[in-house]
């Protein structure tokens, strides 16, 4: 056996590892969503469910409130990240043309942005003094440009899509708009995918601006919605119960937990394999680019 063999089963080995490191927390969860607490706080619950049963499942699907947020947060995420691409890309492009007047300016007070902010207090009365407070757009509009995402942007274009392209395109005639909708955008679909994924995991994470700003129960996130539950679980134990059905409202909330994290994640995983090809592809582009 040569070392090059060798070293194939060293990497492969280590590649094994880490991927079971990453699979096997979400595996857990899965099944002990399926499994009866009893056996979880034994430990018993390791590769297979066991005692199983959906009564976590059926509780919490069963609670119209998670419907609702499901239904936002699914509204939030797509028409957010619609406007975010909207108005990100564009942006980007302009700041990555050297012809741009002002370009460095623009850049710095973009860049200004993600290490100086007014803070909490600041930004709940620009939110208010515009009336978007407990409304839909203020989970949609404030965040309309993620700096960090605006930068990946414009370094893609700038090492991308050549001043040359453009020239090119002009004496064709073919206008600014015309070049950036037809010929820049379909070369940037691995960026695009990238950009894609990271604004819709923001959105359908989206906890503390949903909580801050969002009032109204029916325009709640799920993430919002779920932290309500798992509270009320909370606040229904006492210290007056006795210990058995303390123990039992316990354990409810236990597996309750394994079953919000299942139900939550769905829509994610569901989305990563349609974009998968691009986001690789996008991944890849930066590491040799930069």
């Amino acid at each position: 056996m040569n070392s090059d063999t060798i070293t194939d089963i060293v990497i492969c080995l280590i590649l094994f590892c880490m991927m079971v490191i990453a699979i096997y927390p979400i595996w857990f969860v899965l099944i002990a969503s399926f499994s009866k607490p009893a056996y979880i706080a034994q430990g018993r619950v390791t590769i297979f469910p066991m005692g199983f049963t959906l009564s976590a499942y059926e509780k919490l699907l069963g609670n119209k409130s998670i419907w609702i947020g499901y239904r936002n947060s699914l509204f939030y995420t797509f028409f957010g990240t619609l406007i975010n691409m909207v108005v990100t890309l564009p942006c980007a492009y302009a700041l990555s043309r050297p012809r741009l007047p002002g370009r460095k300016l623009f850049s710095f007070i973009f860049i200004f942005t993600m290490y100086f902010s007014g803070g909490l207090i600041p930004s709940y009365m620009l939110i208010t003094s515009l009336h978007l407070n407990n409304t839909i757009w203020v989970l949609l509009l404030p965040g309309a440009v993620g700096v960090f995402n605006l930068i990946i942007a414009r370094s893609f274009f700038e090492s991308s899509i050549p001043e040359a392209l453009l020239e090119a395109a002009r004496i064709d005639g073919a206008s600014y708009t015309r070049f950036f909708l037809t010929i820049a955008l379909p070369l940037s679909k691995a960026m695009i995918a990238v950009l894609v994924l990271f604004y819709a995991l923001g959105h359908w994470n989206s906890y503390f601006s949903a909580m801050i700003y969002i009032q109204n129960p029916k325009l709640q996130t799920l993430q919002v919605v779920i932290k309500g539950i798992t509270a009320s679980l909370d606040a229904s134990v006492t210290e007056t119960m006795d210990s058995k059905e303390m123990e039992r409202i316990i354990e409810q909330k236990q597996l309750l937990k394994y079953s919000i994290v299942v139900v939550s994640i769905v829509p994610m995983m569901c989305l990563y394999p349609f974009i998968q090809r691009y986001f690789i592809s996008g991944i890849m582009i930066g590491a040799i680019k930069g």
